[in-house]
């Protein structure tokens, strides 16, 4: 869909002597070239820039500072804080400051009670040779077994339980 232009000549028709100016004003523009740009131009610009920003002190800088919020995140942060604030002046001021109470005064007893002695029995053991198992004789050394994975299927679920006990604590 074609929309015509907001200065096209079918919607906004101008009387000749608008055109003839604009034309003359084409022209001047046409033969009109702007000034060189100096370097000291630049120096200038930088050397505000720099007035203007940078020498300002951190704490100016951070008091001056914003920071851009959505109006509902605003005003849900303002409700929140208000009803907080609510929350916590009500539940201060259903206490009654008065004195602590101080804790019951504790009372030692001595109890006797009878102490029984330990008797320590020293005894010597000898240890004799075993010559039963001298006489046997040792077990016979088979070869490890053959470990074949031709049928070798990974299972389907795999469980793992951690106990914790034992003697690995030593």
């Amino acid at each position: 869909m074609n929309y015509l232009e907001e200065n096209s000549p079918d919607r906004n028709p101008k009387p000749d002597d608008e055109v003839v100016e604009d034309r003359e004003l084409k022209n001047l523009l046409g033969e009109w070239s702007p000034p060189d740009i100096t370097s000291s131009l630049d120096q200038r610009i930088l050397t505000s820039y720099r007035r203007q920003f940078l020498h300002r002190p951190a704490w100016r800088r951070w008091l001056t500072g914003s920071i851009s919020l959505p109006a509902p995140v605003a005003v849900t942060a303002a409700l929140l804080l208000c009803a907080t604030s609510y929350l916590a002046a009500r539940n201060a001021t259903s206490y009654p400051l008065g004195p602590a109470p101080t804790p019951p005064a504790v009372k030692f007893v001595e109890v006797p009670f009878p102490v029984v002695q330990e008797k320590i029995v020293t005894r010597v053991v000898y240890k004799k040779p075993d010559t039963q198992k001298d006489k046997e004789s040792p077990a016979p050394i088979s070869p490890p077994p053959r470990i074949d994975l031709a049928n070798f299927r990974p299972v389907n679920e795999l469980k793992i339980i951690v106990s914790h006990g034992g003697n690995d604590e030593e």
